[in-house]
Parts: structure tokens; sequence; C-alpha cells
């Protein structure tokens, strides 16, 4: 985690009954963020009680002392322009809020009230049970969940990481209410201290306001003991130098090779672990990852994941595995140890270090990700393990070399600390894992193979990384151009639109280019489009190793499909940004893949689109309602056909008669003079002879009004699922803003009357969504317990009753007007966001750049007469187009009119009328 966040000012104050606080002074933010760590993870359950933490954080959105109402705190911070959130790890719990700047101190007192007097009242509790059970039946099919339980089942029983920590309605019924409620006060009784919890605030607020109201807030917690994290090891002897063999339900093949160590990930200061992940997951040429993908077996390489805690930590180094891979699984590991090898032989080589040193700073100081209630989380945690002097340095210092202290940390990537799990559908398993009934199977690895391994020595086809040739020594600022920090055309001609604009708000050494080619023949019909896929996913491999460098030194592309062609996108530090766009554009138009790089790419987009077919039940419905909603959006499962179907010399007959006429849109952004602009004017001119084409129509298929059209999507899941979409009637921003009103006022009255009240599922909700800025409303749920007739019944029956007594949210009108307002006022967080923004503008042609000003003017000027008329004609069904999506999972289907039921998706889309 790296962060901009300045923290020559923060503020360390332990108060009176030992709460540690972190106060961060940002004067230039607009939010205040706040998180609270509690040590209280599931590794504290009582063993009689796996789940009970999570529980625990359930039950304290559901009232406290003072906001007795279930998720009355979270209808406070949506008041206060924020949201409130948190999760149960493995040793620590988290709670945390983001809000207004100046709301801080009115809310701080309902977060402490929530975290210190939670009412836990018995039916709260039930009801509670019901939604975390909901939630582990929405992820009984998920491989990462299965995966992660086999993890638990095969380290040491004794270790607390091998509960279970998610809880389901069988484990606690296992107690009666009355036992359960005692327990639940007991845990937070015992955890919930100030001792035992950390809290870190970011905020605008000065904090000679903000300390007084901490102090208020949180004096009241009584002072506790910090709890103990005296484990035993992880792993016992023997289930180190073993393979697991894992069947996953997804169309995957994985070898993940373990090296369980101490918490070295915690060494600040070295950061020996990330060194030695850049060097075992370095993707250039010469490369371990270039060895194996040069021998056909695997095609994917990340190097340094796995489990962690405050004092253990698993290395990872995972491989996407090929057929012939899995083949190859000892091969594979003789080649990992003959790398490491190496990496241990260059410890020495202090340059190396200091590069890795190089980057990681450079990374860090020009950051535009970091987001800040993320980093408050980081920190509150981190006020655990480090002082406040340590905490300072902890993002600001270049890590020091110390050759012996490498040592160390390599010397725990040896045979005897391993642990290699194979996952594909072919692996021989004898068992099955516990809640998610995942097959697999333990046995030693051979004294043979390791004994092959302990005597490795560097192979002759992988080498350490050179000196990357794309670290500049200066990054600096071009000149500020008058006039020209908003987008404007520098070429508008037959087959090529191009745009620039210059940054005058981040001062930052950081620019975009973006180059949409729009081509007609690879948006229709589906071969071409699956011709695309294949020949886009063979290009990007093509290229991985060739500008792996580029992309740690801060010089990164993507080159993506999209509905009318596809996309190059370069962002990062200008320097050299314009040669790695010329490269690209080159490798666009004249890439020409061999047989087996097809076959290769082939086989990687059909496993990608089958195990889409696997996904959850509403994320398929959403899939499925963009592919019936735009005209050049496909189906996973027809594409799957399709890609199936496609042979190497159709994919070049495509491919050669794709690139003979098309139409290029450009943008560039940031640090860049006009000279630049006008420099890739003449580059895209001179590379792109066939630039000739028109730009294409995102067209949106026009539902009707007035009937539901209905639509069933086949699911693997045994959930059941509904989406109700309900279509504007035009793209105008008072249709826009209607929508968005309409979303904002029903989201927290539907989640609370559909899964709080009626306990419908986990997964329900609310969202604006727009197809091609077409804005639209969709309502969701998706259910273990009940079929999709009870799922659409009920949505309909809240939304028919809300819309019929719309009056009642008269009262509230003025603070959702407020939120949205704030929401559509946010600024620009970063650079590349500011470039994305501008970018989208362009594609659906707001040449004002300012449709969210001119969208919350719409809203401020809406009185709540109009919106009483507007949910009127909503409710009579004379306004929007409507279309019910779903899945039955394991109940009945829907039965609905043949006349108004889509079966055929093709037909469907021909005869659809499109809005204009």
């Amino acid at each position: 985690m790296t962060t901009s966040l300045a923290l020559e000012n923060a503020q360390f104050i332990t108060l009176e009954n030992g709460l540690k606080v972190m106060l961060c002074p940002q004067p230039d933010g607009e939010a205040s963020y706040v998180s609270m760590a509690v040590r209280a993870g599931h590794f504290y359950d009582p063993e009689n009680c796996h789940g009970l933490a999570h529980l625990l954080e359930h039950m304290l959105f559901m009232g406290s002392r003072h906001l007795p109402a279930p998720n009355a705190i979270n209808s406070l911070m949506e008041k206060h322009g924020g949201t409130l959130n948190a999760w149960t790890g493995t040793e620590y719990a988290n709670y945390h809020f983001h809000c207004n700047g100046e709301a801080l101190p009115a809310v701080l007192p309902a977060f402490a009230d929530m975290l210190r007097r939670p009412l836990l009242n018995k039916q709260a509790i039930e009801n509670e049970i019901q939604s975390i059970d909901a939630e582990f039946q929405f992820k009984r099919k998920d491989d990462l969940r299965r995966l992660y339980q086999v993890h638990k089942e095969t380290c040491n029983p004794h270790h607390p990481f091998s509960k279970f920590s998610v809880g389901t309605a069988a484990l606690f019924q296992q107690h009666h209410i009355d036992e359960l409620h005692s327990m639940l006060q007991l845990y937070h009784r015992q955890y919930y201290c100030a001792a035992n919890m950390a809290l870190c605030i970011i905020t605008p607020q000065p904090p000679e306001e903000v300390l007084p109201a901490v102090e208020r807030a949180f004096n009241p917690l009584p002072a506790g003991q910090l709890a103990a994290n005296d484990w035993p090891d992880l792993y016992t002897r023997d289930q180190l130098g073993i393979e697991i063999n894992i069947r996953p339900l997804q169309e995957a093949r994985r070898m993940i090779v373990t090296f369980a160590m101490p918490g070295l990930h915690n060494d600040f200061q070295t950061k020996p672990l990330n060194y030695i992940s850049h060097l075992l997951g370095d993707e250039g040429e010469g490369s371990l990852l270039a060895a194996l993908k040069a021998r056909n077996w695997v095609t994917n390489l990340i190097a340094g994941s796995g489990i962690e805690g405050d004092d253990f930590k698993d290395f990872n180094v995972s491989f996407q595995l090929t057929k012939a891979g899995l083949a190859h699984k000892g091969e594979i590991l003789r080649a990992l140890f003959g790398c490491l090898a190496l990496v241990k032989e260059s410890v020495g080589s202090a340059w190396r270090f200091q590069e890795k040193a190089q980057l990681t700073a450079l990374a860090q100081q020009y950051d535009e990700s970091a987001r800040p209630l993320s980093v408050a989380c980081d920190y509150a945690h981190h006020l655990f393990l480090y002082s406040p002097e340590e905490i300072v340095q902890l993002h600001c210092t270049i890590d020091s070399y110390d050759e012996t202290l490498l040592q160390q940390a390599l010397s725990y990537f040896v045979p005897d600390r391993l642990r290699v799990k194979v996952i594909a559908p072919e692996v021989i398993t004898d068992k099955q894992c516990a809640y998610y009934d995942a097959e697999y199977r333990v046995t030693p690895l051979s004294p043979a193979l390791l004994d092959d391994l302990a005597k490795s020595r560097p192979v002759q086809d992988i080498a350490l990384p050179g000196p990357n040739p794309y670290l500049a020594d200066d990054y600096h600022l071009v000149l500020p151009e008058e006039g020209k920090d908003t987008p404007h055309a520098v070429a508008d001609e037959p087959g090529m639109c191009i745009w620039y604009a210059q940054d005058h708000q981040f001062h930052s050494p950081k620019g975009d280019i973006y180059l949409s080619f729009e081509i007609p023949a690879f948006a229709d019909p589906l071969a071409a489009v699956a011709a695309k896929r294949i020949w886009i996913g063979a290009l990007n491999d093509y290229l991985q190793s060739r500008y792996y460098r580029a992309e740690i030194a801060g010089l990164h592309y993507r080159i993506y499909g999209h509905q009318a062609g596809l996309t190059l996108h370069t962002r990062g530090f200008t320097n050299q940004q314009m040669l790695l766009a010329e490269q690209l554009i080159d490798a666009i138009l004249t890439y020409r893949l061999s047989e087996r790089a097809f076959e290769n790419s082939k086989s990687m987009q059909q496993q990608a689109l089958q195990n889409s077919l696997l996904n959850k039940p509403t994320n398929r419905l959403f899939s499925r309602l963009s592919v019936l909603v735009q005209r050049n959006t496909q189906a996973p499962a027809e594409l799957l056909n399709a890609v199936n179907a496609c042979t190497f010399s159709e994919m070049e007959c495509l491919r050669e008669a794709a690139f003979s006429e098309y139409f290029v849109e450009g943008f560039m952004h940031g640090n860049w003079g006009s000279e630049q602009a006008r420099e890739l004017t003449e580059l895209v001119r001179n590379r792109c002879p066939n630039a000739t084409g028109d730009a294409i129509s995102r067209a949106v298929s026009q539902l009707p009004v007035g009937r539901t059209l209905y639509h069933q999507v086949p699911s693997e899941h045994s959930d059941a699922a509904v989406v109700l979409y309900l279509q504007s009637p035009s793209a105008s921003l008072p249709d826009s803003a209607m929508c968005m009103v309409l979303e904002q006022m029903l989201a927290a009255p539907f989640f609370n009357a559909l899964r709080t009240e009626q306990q419908l599922g986990y997964v329900v909700g609310t969202g604006y969504v727009p197809h091609n800025q077409h804005p639209g409303v969709a309502f969701y749920v998706q259910s273990p317990t009940h079929g999709p007739e009870q799922l659409l019944s009920a949505m309909t029956e809240f939304l028919y009753q809300q819309l019929k007594e719309i009056d009642f949210y008269r009262y509230y009108w003025p603070t959702i007007k407020q939120n949205l307002l704030k929401q559509l006022d946010e600024r620009d967080m970063s650079l590349a966001m500011k470039s994305q923004r501008l970018w989208v503008s362009l594609g659906t042609k707001d040449l004002e750049f300012n449709r969210n000003v001119r969208l919350a003017e719409c809203i401020n000027n809406i009185t709540f007469e109009a919106i009483q008329d507007f949910a009127a004609r909503l409710a009579d069904r004379t306004l929007y187009g409507e279309l019910v999506l779903y899945a039955h999972g394991k109940f009945s289907g829907l039965d609905t009119p043949p006349e108004d039921t889509i079966t055929d998706i093709a037909e469907f889309k021909r005869s659809s009328p499109y809005f204009s």
C-alpha cells in the first residue's frame, strides 16, 4: 500500500483509557475518513462457535443505545454524505466510514455508540443469522472460498487460522438464542475495549476541534486488555513438503507454490519480500515466466501474494498452467528453484536492490491510486504493530539495502518449507472439505523431487533482468500553455479525430494517450467478434515480455476490445510514452500470430468464457442485460460457440478485412505540449493509412412501455435471482436526472424492506445503470431461499407501493438532493481519473465536458411536485420500458406470456427498435 498523504503533521494520541489514536490533518480535503481496528477477528472465535466475530460485526449495525433502529447509523452517514462499512478478518475486525468533512464531530458519537453499546436484540440476532447464512450460500460455489477452506483444513488444527470464519445458520443454531446472546455480550465485553482498539482519522477539520470530539466520543470505552496473539506455528512438520490436489468448479489449471515463513512482510525498512517477488515475478524477456511460456507450460505467473498475519506469511508463486504444463509440474518447480538460485547468487549486487528501491520510491511519489479510506484502515492496523516514529517512516523511506537480511529472508525459500497446490479438473482427489464440498487430496512430495530442488542450479534460458532502460533520470513538467486545459480537436478529418488537452491541475509528469480503432468488420457478425477476442489475446501475450520493463518503470498500456472495435491506452510518465505508443500502434496494425499462438489464445478465451458462465446469478443477469440493451454486445454463451468454431485461417481473413478500413479517435491529456499533440496526429496519419471509415453508432434497444419483457438466463448456481430493469424514455438530461433521483430515493428502503425485514437474500440492491449513456434503474435480489416468482412479486409490490406513497419522501427530499449534488460535484481525485472522465465525455459527445454540472442543475431545479408526477406515471406504466431477467436456480421458473418472452437473443436484437 502506498499513499500520497502528507504525514509530517500526523498526531499520535493515547486517550486516558488507552485507546491509540492517529490523526492526519488534510486541510485541502473535503471529506473525513475514519477507521477503527479491533483485535477481534475470527482467530478469537470460541471453539464451540466459529463465526461469532462475524455475527457480532453484523449486529453492531442493528442498533445501539442512541440509534436503536437497525441500520439507523447507515442512514445517519448517508445524511452526512457518507457510507459506513466493516469487515472481519483473521486477527482484526475493522469498522470504517467517510462523511462530509465538517460532519465529523456530529457523527463520531454515533460511531462510538455503535462500537460501545450495541443492543444485540435477540430477534435481530436471528435475522442476521439468516443474512450470514445467505452470504455463506452465496459463496458456496466460489472457487476462492473453496480453496481457502482446503487451506484451513491442511494447516495446524491448533492454529486459529483453521477455524471457519463465516458462520452458518446450522452452526449458530446449535446454541439456544439466549446462549448465543450471552456469548455475543461476553465477546463484545472482552474485545471491544480501548486497549484492544486503534483509531485513525483523516480529516480537513482542525485538530483543535477534532481531538475534543474524539475524547468525548471514545473516553467512555472501558480500558480492558490487549488480546493475546501467541499462536503455535501455522503448519506442523508433516504439513510442509506436501502436494495438495484440488478440483475446481471453473475450467482452470493452476499451481500455487507456497513458502511458509514468519512475518517478514512487516519489515518496512528493507522490504526483502518485495525485492524477491520483484525478481521472481519478472515478466520480461529471459524471465522465469518467459522461459515457461516458451515451453507452452505456463500462461501467467504472480509472485508474492499469500495469506499473512502479524507473525506469519505465506509467500506464493502462482502459475497459470496450460494442459501441457499440468503434465510438467516437476520441471516447472525445478525451473523455479533454478531462478531462486540466481536470486540467491545476486544478493551481493546492490544495484538491483537500489533500482527496485528507486522504482518503489518513484511509484510512491507519483501514486494516484491511494484511496483515503483504505489508507485510514491500513494505519489503524499499523497502530498495533509499529511505533508512531515507524509509522511516519512506513511510506516515505527509500528501502535500505541489507545483504544479511536478504540472505536470511531467502533462507526460507527451500524445499523443506514447501507446499504445492495443484488446481485442475483432472487431478485425483480422495476427500471433501467441510462447508464448500471441494474435493482434494494431500500427498507428500517425493523425496527425490525435494532432493533435486535442494540441489537446483541456475537454468540456462533464465536470467535476472538487466538495468531498466525505461527508468529516466529526470521527470519534469512541460511549460503550461494558456487555454489548452480543455479538450479541443487538433485534427478532425475523414477517418480520424484527435483531441488534446494539457493538465493544469495536478502538476504531475504523467499523461494519457487514448486511441480507439472503430472497426466495422470487428463489430459484427459474431464470428468476427470471436476472432477479435482471440487476436487481441494473442497480441497482448506477444507484447507482455517486450514491454514489461516499461510497465514497472511507470509506463503502462492496455489494448482491449469494445463494442465498436478496440482501444489502445497508454498512461504514466510522459518520458518515452510517445515512443511506446508508436511501437504499440505498429504492433496492432502489423502483428501476425502463429498457429501455436492462435491455439493458445483460443484456449484462453474458451476458458474465460466458460468460466463466465459460472458467475454468480446476479452477475450473469447484469451481463445479459447489457447484451440485450446494447446492439454490439454479445452473450458469453454465444461467443463461446463462435470461438469454438473459429479457425486459424478464418481469423487471419477476418483480421485482414478488419484493418482494411477503420476510424481512429484519439485523445492526449496530461503533461504534454501542443507540439507533442501535433506529433501524435502525424503519427496516426502516417501509421494508419486505412483510417478512412466512419465512427460506429453505439445503439441502444428501445424497450416497450406499458408491458414487461421477460428473459430467463441459464445459471449453474442453485440460488434464484431477479433483475427488474426500468429504461428511461430518453437520454436527455432531465430524464437522466429523474432516473438518478428515483434510484437514490428507493435504494435504502428497498434494501431495508427486502433484505433486513423480509430476509429474501444476501444480495439485495438497486443501481443507476446507464447503457451507452442511456439511463435506467435496476432492482435486484439473489436468494437461496425464495424462487423468482416470490422475488419478483416482492420487488414489484415494493415498487408499486412506494411510487403510490411517494409523498412519504417529501421530508427526505432535501437530503436526497444534497447527496446527489455532492456525488455529481465530486472532484477528479487524480490525473488518471480526469483523463478517463474526459475520454468518456468524448465518447458520449459531451463536448462541453460538464455533463455532471448540467445534471446537478437539473436535479437542483426538480420540485417535489415533479417527482410526484413522475412517480404516478411510472406506477401507471406509461413512462419507462420494463425488462425482467431471472435465473431460477433450484426453484421453478416464471410462467411468462410467450409474446412477452425473449427466447432468441439474435432475433430480439434484429427486431427491436433502437434509440437514435
